[in-house]
C-alpha cells in the first residue's frame, strides 16, 4: 500500500524553558467569602481556626394598645345635646384619671352635625395603654356603667417607638452569641479554645408579623382580642456565619 505524504498528520515541537533564577509560586487571593481560605502567621504555618454558623430568634408581642370611646346624643335642642355628651364625657375621662391616666394619655376629639330638623353631638376619646388587661378592665368597666350609650372599640396593638429597631439589634447579637457558644462546644472535642473573631457575615434576616399558622377561616371572623395580638405580634430571625481563631488550650499551673 502506498503512503501518501498528503495525509500524514501534522506534529507540532514546543519545548518551554524557564530560568535557573525562576520559581514557580502560587498566591491565594485575599477573598473574605471564601471559607477555606486560611490567613498565615508569621511563621508560614496556616493559623487554626473553625468556621460556625449560628441562629438567634426573637419574638416581641405588640406594647402598646389604643381603644376608642364613642358617645352620641340625637336631640332638637343643640344645648341638651351637649349636655347629654358632656356628662357621659366627663364621666369617661374622671374614669381614666381614677386609673392613673395622664393628660397625654388620651385625646378628645367633639362634633356637632344637623340632620333635618335634629341636632347630632357626638364625642370621641382616644386612649393610649401600655398594659392590654388594664385595657380590656376600663373597656368592660364603661359599657357596664354606661350600657348602650357609649362603645367601645376593641383594642389596636401596635409597638412603641424604636422597639423594633432595638429588636433588629438584638437579634443579631443573639445569633453571634449562639454561633461563638456553639464553636466553643465545638472547639472542646478537638482540646483547643476559641479565639477573636476574624469574620462575621450575616448570611440570611427575616422578619414577620402575625401568627404563621393563621386559619383561613378564622381570619374571616371578627377576630379575638387574642387573634389581634397575635396579628400584631412580630418575629425575626437572623443567622450569622462567624470565623473564630483557635487556640490551644492554656495549661493551669498548679
Amino acid at each position: 500500500m502506498a503512503y501518501n505524504a498528503h495525509n500524514r498528520p501534522v506534529q507540532v515541537f514546543t519545548e518551554m524553558k524557564t530560568s535557573p533564577s525562576f520559581t514557580t509560586q502560587f498566591v491565594p487571593k485575599t477573598n473574605l467569602s471564601n471559607e477555606n481560605y486560611m490567613p498565615k502567621e508569621s511563621s508560614g504555618n496556616f493559623s487554626r481556626h473553625i468556621n460556625v454558623t449560628g441562629i438567634g430568634e426573637l419574638i416581641l408581642p405588640p406594647d402598646r394598645f389604643t381603644i376608642t370611646i364613642k358617645c352620641k346624643a340625637t336631640k332638637d335642642n343643640l344645648d341638651e345635646a351637649k349636655t347629654s355628651v358632656t356628662k357621659r364625657q366627663d364621666y369617661i375621662i374622671q374614669t381614666l384619671k381614677n386609673t392613673y391616666f395622664k393628660e397625654e394619655d388620651f385625646k378628645v376629639y367633639e362634633s356637632t352635625k344637623y340632620q333635618d330638623a335634629a341636632v347630632i353631638c357626638s364625642s370621641e376619646i382616644e386612649a393610649h395603654f401600655i398594659d392590654i388587661a388594664k385595657c380590656l378592665s376600663l373597656s368592660n368597666l364603661l359599657v357596664e356603667k354606661l350600657k348602650s350609650s357609649v362603645s367601645v372599640s376593641q383594642p389596636l396593638c401596635h409597638h412603641s417607638p424604636g422597639s423594633l429597631d432595638t429588636l433588629r439589634k438584638q437579634v443579631g447579637m443573639l445569633a453571634i452569641h449562639n454561633a461563638r457558644q456553639k464553636a466553643i462546644e465545638m472547639a472542646k472535642v478537638v482540646h483547643m479554645s476559641v479565639g477573636a473573631p476574624m469574620q462575621v457575615e450575616e448570611q440570611d434576616f427575616t422578619e414577620m408579623t402575625g401568627s404563621p399558622t393563621c386559619d383561613q377561616e378564622e381570619a374571616l371572623l371578627s377576630p379575638s382580642v387574642r387573634q389581634k395580638v397575635d396579628d400584631a405580634t412580630v418575629r425575626m430571625s437572623s443567622k450569622v456565619s462567624v470565623c473564630f481563631q483557635l487556640k490551644p488550650k492554656q495549661k493551669h499551673k498548679a
